[in-house]
């Protein structure tokens, strides 16, 4: 029966939603947010630099999006948060800094991303365990903005751990202290699509109860 409703409103979203064909993901309105990545002392260090970080509303623009990005198709996505370098810091010798999704909500989508305005760079592969990917990625020091999507409405969170770790490997290197931070959003469909979507699951029910009658 949960299958039937989640399946049946994906439908209904999907085809109240009115589409144009073959652009690159839209930038979501409301500015950046940067999660600042410090290193000194041996520990990472970590702070959101806007007060107002979240949850961030993931909106879908009804477009049908050039591959790879097409894997935003028929999805609420938000590319607001953005890993950024916290002063002029760098690895030690043999290290890297790598990124692991510690917990998320299921369902929550992440793609890689880039610098935010070259979204025709980006290589749109899925990481952090979206699709079966590796829960860490290596993160090179530059500003960039993930994809994170949904199929579903509703809310969203995800606890991020910053480390140092081994260049290749990813393996954590035990003498560096490594921070975390928790970030979140909200898909809330457009009221019109919400709508159809609660209809279409009254007629589904409806239908499960006269056939058990």
């Amino acid at each position: 029966m949960k299958y039937k409703l989640t399946i049946a409103c994906i439908l209904i979203l999907a085809a109240t939603t009115a589409v144009h064909a073959d652009v690159w993901p839209t930038l979501n309105p409301g500015g950046m947010k940067h999660i600042m990545i410090g290193f000194e002392n041996n520990a990472v260090s970590l702070h959101l630099d806007s007060a107002d970080a979240g949850p961030l509303l993931m909106e879908n623009f009804g477009n049908t999006h050039i591959p790879p990005a097409d894997v935003l198709d028929g999805k609420g996505y938000n590319d607001q948060y953005g890993w950024l370098a916290d002063g002029l810091i760098a690895p030690p010798a043999g290290g890297a800094f790598w990124i692991r999704s510690v917990v998320a909500t299921p369902r929550l989508e992440i793609y890689e991303g880039g610098m935010r305005m070259m979204r025709d760079t980006h290589t749109y592969a899925p990481i952090f365990g979206t699709s079966g990917s590796p829960d860490a990625w290596k993160w090179n020091g530059t500003m960039t903005h993930h994809w994170n999507a949904a199929v579903l409405p509703g809310f969203y969170e995800a606890t991020f751990e910053v480390y140092i770790g081994d260049a290749v490997t990813g393996v954590a290197l035990p003498e560096y202290a490594a921070d975390q931070v928790t970030l979140s959003w909200n898909y809330v469909p457009e009221p019109a699509s919400a709508l159809m979507c609660v209809m279409g699951l009254a007629i589904v029910v409806r239908r499960k109860r006269i056939a058990r009658a």
